[in-house]
């Protein structure tokens, strides 16, 4: 379990680098958390980071609901 937190720590930090060092980025990641607004910015960086042309994250209880 501590090797998945230290690989999801390690893509924050790229992913956060990444979007505050370059504006073009820094855009793309505010449209993906746009579409995402209620989630914490944490959860949105990491979104950013796996699927930046995402439109709508629920919880699978939500979607299957």
């Amino acid at each position: 379990m501590a090797r998945k937190f230290d690989l999801i720590s390690e893509l924050y930090e790229r992913t956060c680098f990444a979007v505050t060092d370059n504006p073009v980025n820094w855009q793309s990641f505010l449209k993906t958390a746009g579409r995402n607004f209620r989630l914490r910015f944490d959860e949105q960086l990491l979104i950013y980071a796996q699927r930046p042309d995402v439109t709508a994250v629920l919880e699978i209880e939500r979607w299957n609901g």
